[in-house]
């Protein structure tokens, strides 16, 4: 047994396992459920590891919008699970390094450098993190999905990166964001004899069934149970209902919308022409099949334009073709999503005056349009904002807006984007989350889910899905998203065939 008297913050019985584990395996991965405390693990299994003398600094390496859930010197996961007496010094690998605790390299401290995978995948920066790794660092690959295709070149720089320390740990909830290989660069990155692949084709043969177009596509899975067998001794994998006494997480109510008249004319003819290109695309990529069906969602949320907020887990854009990848400026088509959800708002106010509500949008224009008319309509509700491009001041306010320590006491209004908020912060003093629009990604929903659902949550938390229909109850591509994820499919990986199934029986 570990000591762990020391911890501020006194562990639960499945973080004391894991915590035992990490420090045993040189290899190790954390897919426990989001909210179960795989960040403080880590932090309380580095110290120990450093009082053995076994590690003298951690890497850790993020997505740019978790970044701050490490590093942040007020609030951050490090500043409230490192202990008295840990000489300890946090430093964040950005566009600037941020430095807090002692900086004197002539003592012995506990490095912590927090960096991003868009950081470590630039060329030029790559050699200045590989400095900082020996085999004393503790390599973490947080959200580790991140590195789930072997091609992409954060997955390449995390590889070389592994190879330069002596330990790693990767942390995930959701680890298989849309299928079984997602597991290969991760189980590879942890060490390659785990899977017993020599590259993803070996991976592919043993455990993928290809059809489709040219027999090129993997259509289902097989062995699994052998997959799941090698991984086993290497990962530990807990879920909040098994170890945490949480208020419930009640399922979503759906919402519907009947669009008018006029913006269900654009939707349809939208829809038909892409029927109509599917049908006669022989050799038509998933990826542009994606932009087109996206084109649907906006019509649907009230707007029409731009391929900017595509969710690149799903669609990698620099394989669109040239036209497709050019913005366009968002043009609004109607507004029938926006008027359900004030009213709604208005109704929940009427009821409780410090209503608190976490509004998740798929689209930029979405988010910057509800901000505007809630700002209008509701000037005593404090809104905040989290979504790509912001500024560190206006996105840390809206974080602070939700956290049980620092929330106000009148109603609130938190607005993002998921593939830019859904991983890592704790929104919990909402306990209702909206969802205008939904991403395609299984993974960002979940994720995004559990902002709220987690330690420090006093209340059973609500879902609501606002879902447009035709304007005599037709199904749109809302349903299709909605349904799919429910479902625990992804729209990423439908075929064109399949796209056009969905689309005709809509």
């Amino acid at each position: 047994m570990v000591d762990l008297s020391r911890c501020r913050l006194p562990p639960f019985k499945h973080q004391i396992e894991a915590i035992e584990a990490l420090i045993d395996a040189p290899y190790f991965a954390n897919f426990s459920e989001m909210g179960m405390g795989k960040t403080k693990i880590v932090i309380d299994a580095a110290q120990i590891l450093f009082e053995r003398g076994i590690i003298d600094r951690v890497l850790i390496v993020a997505p740019a919008s978790v970044r701050s859930v490490w590093y942040d010197d007020t609030f951050g996961e490090l500043r409230k699970h490192l202990w008295e007496g840990i000489p300890a010094c946090v430093l964040e690998l950005h566009a600037k390094t941020r430095v807090w605790g002692e900086l004197d390299k002539t003592k012995k401290r506990l490095f912590f450098f927090v960096t991003n995978y868009e950081f470590v995948r630039s060329k030029d920066r790559l050699p200045e993190v590989l400095e900082l790794c020996s085999p004393k660092t503790l390599l973490v690959l947080d959200e580790s999905s991140a590195v789930k295709s072997y091609r992409a070149h954060q997955t390449v720089a995390c590889l070389k990166l592994r190879k330069a320390c002596g330990r790693v740990v990767i942390l995930n909830g959701t680890p298989i964001a849309n299928n079984p290989g997602d597991l290969y660069s991760q189980a590879n990155i942890l060490h390659p004899n785990i899977l017993g692949c020599t590259n993803w084709f070996h991976f592919r043969a043993r455990y993928g069934i290809m059809g489709g177009w040219q027999q090129k596509q993997i259509v289902s899975w097989r062995d699994l149970d052998d997959l799941q067998r090698r991984l086993a001794p290497y990962v530990i994998r807990r879920l909040k209902i098994d170890c945490l006494d949480l208020p419930p997480k009640l399922d979503s109510v759906v919402m519907t919308v009947p669009l008018s008249n006029a913006t269900w004319k654009v939707y349809k003819e939208m829809k038909d022409d892409m029927v109509a290109w599917l049908s006669e695309a022989t050799v038509s990529s998933a990826s542009q099949a994606i932009v087109k069906v996206i084109r649907l969602a906006q019509i649907t949320s009230g707007f029409l334009g731009g391929v900017e907020e595509m969710n690149l887990d799903d669609v990698d854009i620099n394989n669109l073709a040239p036209a497709a990848r050019v913005p366009i400026p968002a043009q609004e088509v109607g507004r029938e999503k926006l008027d359900l959800f004030l009213d709604w708002y208005k109704d929940q106010l009427e009821t409780d005056s410090g209503f608190k509500i976490l509004v998740w949008c798929r689209f930029r224009p979405e988010v910057a349009r509800l901000h505007r008319e809630l700002s209008l309509k509701f000037p005593s509700t404090e809104l905040g904002l989290i979504w790509g491009g912001q500024k560190r001041e206006e996105r840390d306010e809206a974080l602070r807006l939700l956290d049980p320590r620092t929330m106000p006491e009148g109603p609130v209004v938190v607005i993002g984007t998921p593939a830019s908020g859904a991983m890592g912060l704790n929104l919990t003093a909402a306990h209702t989350v909206v969802y205008i629009s939904n991403d395609f990604s299984l993974k960002t929903r979940l994720q995004s889910e559990d902002r709220v659902h987690r330690p420090g949550q006093m209340f059973p938390t609500s879902y609501f899905d606002i879902i447009a229909t035709g304007p005599a109850g037709q199904k749109t591509i809302d349903h299709t998203v909605v349904k799919s994820l429910k479902a625990k499919l992804e729209l990423a990986t439908f075929t064109t065939s399949a796209w056009i199934q969905v689309l005709t029986e809509e």
